[in-house]
């Protein structure tokens, strides 16, 4: 979200039927995944939130649909928060990323944040985090080959194809992804963008 949508957040906060969902695209996935595994605590989260209401909120809501939280708290950042517009069939996403840029690899190197990562079966990743913590996840791709586990990678968007430290990035780690998600324009702009030196 740029300065002139700011407003856009407060507006939509007053309407009436305004629905407070805990999001983002990978915890989205985690959610579902929680949902259809059927057995509270099977899956486990990390991200980073702000000290404040949001953050609280989507805490709440991912308890309640039983995933496990590990959240880096970042107490000067507000928590990232999108405003959804639907009408109809269609939509429109505006998303003020805030304290989800501030992720850092010191938090999945506490103790108990790296057993969850030593014992998870699957780990995934968005593409859009390769813009947040590379280090994260090489951290994570490593513990998974080390443990067994199936590392996954989402490519989220074309733009990350197109920008070259970001590509270079998916080709370095790509080796250790067990599973590549990605759509048909993501795809495409994956193979338009050529493989490098590798």
């Amino acid at each position: 979200a740029e300065e002139k949508h700011q407003p856009l957040f407060a507006e939509m906060a007053k309407r009436p039927g305004v629905q407070y969902i805990a999001g983002g695209a990978t915890q989205n996935s985690i959610r579902v995944a929680q949902w259809m595994l059927q057995e509270s605590g099977a899956t486990a989260y990390m991200g980073c939130i702000g000290q404040d209401n949001f953050g609280d909120t989507m805490k709440a809501c991912c308890e309640k649909d039983g995933v496990k939280t590990a959240y880096m708290v970042d107490p000067n950042t507000p928590t990232g928060s999108c405003a959804v517009c639907v009408l109809g069939i269609e939509r429109s996403l505006c998303t003020n990323l805030m304290a989800a840029n501030n992720f850092k690899i010191d938090h999945v190197k506490q103790p108990e944040n790296m057993e969850l990562v030593q014992k998870a079966k699957v780990i995934y990743s968005a593409g859009f985090f390769i813009t947040v913590s590379t280090d994260s996840m090489k951290l994570a791709a490593h513990e998974a080959a080390k443990s067994g586990a199936k590392y996954c990678l989402n490519l989220s968007a074309p733009f990350l194809m197109q920008v070259p430290p970001f590509k270079a990035f998916i080709l370095e780690i790509l080796p250790m992804v067990d599973f590549l998600f990605c759509n048909e324009t993501e795809a495409a702009t994956f193979a338009e963008t050529g493989l490098g030196d590798h």
